[in-house]
């Protein structure tokens, strides 16, 4: 069955979803105390902290960085005292990448900043929320596999 979506909605849809992360930019106008990072080092630092362990090869397989990128990125998540690189205690020639104390920290800030300028913006009407976070969702899973 054709989609009844239009091309319109669907750029209408991906133009909205770019205003609202520029407004919970925690780098913008009420910029927050949080380690700063670059786009490369966010997506990267977003894979290592919800798969502890992982290995720098699925991490670049994940966020689809070449090699070369994605050493770069880390190399600066480790000076910067976000990410720790450990022996695999099963396997010493593997290398497990976990985040660190300094990470949560500055993530913990980061997720309470987005929260709280949601809540704002919905105010009590948050009921259409959870269909909403199920539909991105799907979006991001789609674009992944793409």
């Amino acid at each position: 069955m054709p989609s009844v979506v239009t091309d319109h909605v669907l750029a209408e849809f991906a133009d909205v979803v770019l205003r609202i992360s520029r407004e919970i930019d925690p780098h913008g106008a009420g910029a927050l105390d949080i380690v700063p990072l670059t786009g490369t080092e966010a997506l990267v630092m977003r894979w290592v902290e919800r798969n502890p362990g992982t290995s720098p090869s699925a991490t670049a397989d994940a966020t689809a960085l070449k090699r070369s990128n994605l050493s770069v990125a880390l190399r600066s998540l480790v000076a910067k005292g976000m990410v720790e690189r450990r022996q695999d205690p099963a396997d010493a020639r593997t290398v497990q990448l976990h985040s660190t104390d300094v990470a949560r920290e500055s993530i913990g800030r980061l997720r309470a900043h987005w929260a709280g300028k949601l809540r704002d913006a919905l105010g009590d009407d948050d009921a259409g929320l959870p269909g909403a976070l199920a539909l991105l969702d799907r979006i991001d899973e789609g674009l992944r596999r793409v």
